[in-house]
C-alpha cells in the first residue's frame, strides 16, 4: 500500500530537485528547501569537524587522485575515471581505481573486484559501477565504503604506485593529492539549491578552496571562446578548468548476436538503461543514428528483475525492433543467459578533452608528487 506512495514521492522530489522553481506555501517545495537548511548545517558541521582536526584524515603512502563531483547525479565520474587510469598507465604508472561500491553487499569490507585480467565479483556484491570497469580488464580495482581500508588492501595485493578514488570527493576521511572535480557543463551547479531541495552536495563556496581543477563534461562540439568561466561563481575563476564531451561507442554484443548495420546508424532500436541521466543515452544513441523506438527508463543503480527482461523482450518484438540497446553499467546487471529473442548492443561511453595535452601539462605542473617518478610526463 505504501510502496506506490513512497515511490511517487521520490518521484516528485527527484523531478522538484532537477528544475528551478520559487517554493509556495506550504507547498512540498518550501518543506525541501527547509530541509536543505538542516543538511547545510550538518554539511558545515562535518567540514568543520575535518578542517579543526576534531576527525582524523588518514594517509595512504602513495599518491591520491580523487574524481568527484559536487552535483548528485551523472557528471560522468565513471568515465573520467577510466580515462584517467588509463592515461597514468600510458604514462608508466601502476594505478589501482577504488570505489564505493554503491549498493553493493561488501557492508564495511573491502574487496578487489578485478585484478586487470579477471572480473572477481559480482554488481550485487560489489556494486555496478566497479564490476563495469573491472570488466575492462585493464587496470586493477578494489571497492569499500572506507576508502582508506580499500587503498591499503590495493597496495597490499598489488604493485601500485596511485590511487584513482572513482567518487571520492566528499570522502575527506582520506587524504588525497588532487581533486579533480566534474560538472555538466548543461547544468554545473544544478538548480542552485542542496539536496534535498536541489542536487548540490555541498555549498560551492565551501569547497571551492578543495578543488584542483573543474572538467566540464557534456561540452558542445562548438562552444565558442572561452566562456567556462560563465559557467561558475566568479570565485571559481582561478581554478583551473577543462572541457571534454561525451562520445558513445559501441562496446559488444550479446553472444554472437550482429546486427544489420555494424556503426548502428539506421537501426531500428529499444532502449533500457538504470543511470543517473537516462535521457543522455537515449541523446547518444539518436546521434550515432539509430532509430529509437522505445526507452524503458529504470531509477539508477536499478536491479534488475526477469520480468524487466521480459517486458523489454515483449517491447522490442511489438515494435519490431533490430536491436536492443543497453549501456556497459546496466550490463554487469542483467543475466546473460537470458533470451531477448533480438541481438543486444552493449554501449560504452568514452571523455574526450578539447585540449587533452593542456590536461597532461596540468598534472605535470600541478602535482609535485610526479616528481617522484622524473620523466614521466616529458
Amino acid at each position: 500500500m505504501f510502496k506506490p506512495l513512497l515511490k511517487n514521492l521520490e518521484g516528485r522530489i527527484t523531478r522538484i530537485s532537477g528544475q528551478k522553481y520559487v517554493p509556495g506555501r506550504f507547498s512540498l517545495e518550501q518543506l525541501l528547501v527547509g530541509l536543505s537548511h538542516g543538511y547545510k548545517k550538518g554539511v558545515e558541521h562535518r567540514l568543520n569537524a575535518y578542517a579543526s582536526g576534531r576527525k582524523t584524515v588518514k594517509k595512504l603512502p602513495c599518491p591520491v587522485i580523487s574524481i568527484g563531483n559536487i552535483v548528485a547525479g551523472g557528471a560522468g565520474k565513471t568515465p573520467m575515471t577510466v580515462y584517467l587510469a588509463d592515461r597514468l598507465k600510458a604514462l608508466g604508472y601502476k594505478p589501482v581505481v577504488v570505489s564505493r561500491g554503491y549498493k553493493g553487499a561488501l557492508g564495511k569490507k573491502a574487496a578487489v573486484v578485478g585484478d586487470g585480467f579477471r572480473v572477481l565479483l559480482n554488481a550485487e556484491t560489489a556494486g555496478d559501477e566497479p564490476v563495469m570497469m573491472a570488466g575492462l580488464k585493464r587496470f586493477p580495482v578494489v571497492a569499500g565504503k572506507d576508502r582508506y581500508m580499500a587503498g591499503k588492501l590495493a597496495l597490499d595485493t598489488f604493485d601500485a604506485d596511485m590511487i584513482i578514488l572513482d567518487d571520492g570527493f566528499q570522502h575527506l576521511k582520506l587524504s588525497r593529492d588532487l581533486d579533480i572535480v566534474l560538472m555538466d557543463c548543461q547544468q554545473p551547479l544544478g538548480n542552485g539549491r542542496l539536496l534535498p531541495a536541489g542536487r548540490l552536495r555541498e555549498p560551492p563556496a565551501l569547497c571551492r578552496d578543495r578543488i584542483s581543477c573543474l572538467v566540464f563534461t557534456r561540452c558542445p562540439r562548438a562552444w565558442a571562446g572561452d566562456d567556462s568561466g560563465a559557467l561558475v561563481p566568479a570565485s571559481f575563476s582561478k581554478i583551473p578548468m577543462f572541457r571534454t564531451r561525451h562520445r558513445p561507442m559501441l562496446a559488444g554484443w550479446q553472444g554472437d548476436a550482429a546486427p544489420i548495420s555494424p556503426d548502428l546508424r539506421g537501426c531500428r532500436g529499444v532502449l533500457f538503461s538504470g543511470i543517473a541521466r537516462n535521457s543522455s543515452f537515449g541523446e547518444g544513441m539518436q546521434k550515432m543514428g539509430v532509430q529509437v523506438l522505445d526507452h524503458l527508463e529504470f531509477p539508477d543503480h536499478y536491479r534488475y528483475k526477469s520480468a524487466d527482461f521480459s517486458r523489454v523482450r515483449q517491447r522490442a518484438k511489438a515494435l519490431k525492433a533490430d536491436v536492443i540497446l543497453t549501456t556497459e553499467k546496466d550490463w554487469v546487471k542483467v543475466d546473460s543467459k537470458f533470451d531477448f529473442g533480438r541481438p543486444v548492443g552493449i554501449m560504452g561511453v568514452e571523455i574526450v578533452f578539447e585540449d587533452p595535452s593542456g590536461f597532461d601539462q596540468f598534472l605535470k605542473t600541478r602535482t609535485g608528487f610526479f616528481d617522484t617518478n622524473p620523466g614521466k610526463f616529458a
